[in-house]
């Protein structure tokens, strides 16, 4: 990828972005800025020993970033930015670091390793000495699922990397060097933004030593109520108050365990959106919208229609035509 001096390429939807920057580079070596993940900037320690580089990837879903790089001899930072309404509703960053030999990619060895939680207006400032791999995550607070006030608890804190967590983050690393080039359909992206969500949430969990006993039951209900969905949602009946009557729990009780994260009723559409998105684009699959509108549990195939292409960006029927295409050819 040809990258334009001064930036690190926001991928877009789906594909990975490759930042090298690096004394043996010229363009780099100059002073000059770059910018880095989490929008920080990437400049060289001043009085370093150690060399002076930064490589690494970036994959982008829909809404949730993630990176993996290693660097050495470099100072990143980001300073505060002006707060107009609380910017941790709108969204949650993770950096943690591991210090180890090799490439993020090959590392050599064990590593021990620290994670910090980040407001998207929080000033960042941290710098690198000697080898290190840097991970981070972009994700918005709704879809990580945990309560807001729980998440501004663990800011301005450092944590240290559990065994589980550093294996967590390794694992993911296999995403960047596989690439994008799956990750061509809208549901995809939805896939990765879901798998990307899901990491940060068990980061920000596992976090925390031991979970107290209100919080372990809103989870529970929360992967109960999951479950239900997926089995459920093709039910045109299925409703948040049925599921509520399935758990033997008040409608307000249902809705409090999903605050400062996607409703039920939110949930059930996005899971009858996606089960319409897998018919669409089979090739077996009914040929009529209006049909599939009611296999999927929608009760109108004009609401269908708006909800569709609000999700995918495509009308059901120019979906399932892109899909076809595809697959013919």
């Amino acid at each position: 990828m040809t990258e334009s001096p001064g930036r690190f390429e926001v991928p877009p939807p789906g594909a990975v972005a490759w930042l090298d920057v690096s004394a043996d580079n010229p363009d780099t070596w100059t002073g000059r800025l770059r910018t880095g993940p989490l929008g920080l900037q990437i400049a060289p320690l001043r009085h370093a020993r150690a060399p002076y580089f930064f490589k690494g990837a970036r994959l982008r879903g829909t809404r949730c970033i993630w990176s993996a790089s290693t660097l050495s001899g470099a100072d990143l930072y980001r300073a505060a930015r002006s707060v107009v309404a609380p910017s941790f509703d709108r969204g949650v960053q993770i950096l943690a670091r591991m210090e180890g030999g090799g490439s993020v990619f090959d590392p050599v060895g064990t590593s021990v390793g620290t994670m910090r939680v980040f407001d998207p207006m929080d000033e960042i400032a941290e710098q690198f000495v000697s080898n290190t791999h840097l991970f981070t995550l972009s994700i918005p607070l709704a879809a990580i699922g945990i309560e807001p006030n729980a998440v501004r608890a663990m800011r301005e804190r450092l944590y240290d990397l559990t065994p589980f967590q550093s294996q967590l983050l390794r694992t993911a690393v296999a995403l960047l060097l596989v690439g994008g080039d799956e990750l061509n359909t809208a549901s995809s992206l939805v896939g990765v933004d879901r798998y990307l969500a899901a990491m940060a949430a068990l980061l920000l969990r596992t976090a925390v030593q031991k979970a107290s006993p209100d919080l372990a039951a809103v989870e529970q209900v929360r992967q109960r109520t999951d479950a239900i969905i997926f089995e459920q949602a093709t039910d045109p009946n299925l409703t948040p108050a049925s599921i509520a009557a399935q758990l033997s729990i008040s409608l307000r009780q249902l809705y409090r365990a999903f605050n400062g994260s996607e409703s039920p009723a939110a949930r059930i559409r996005r899971r009858r959106l996606e089960r319409a998105a897998e018919i669409l684009a089979s090739r077996t699959g009914p040929g009529h919208v209006e049909r599939v509108a009611v296999e999927c549990g929608f009760a109108s195939a004009e609401y269908f229609s708006r909800a569709f292409r609000r999700e995918f960006g495509l009308s059901p029927r120019a979906y399932r035509s892109a899909h076809r295409d595809a697959t013919a050819r």
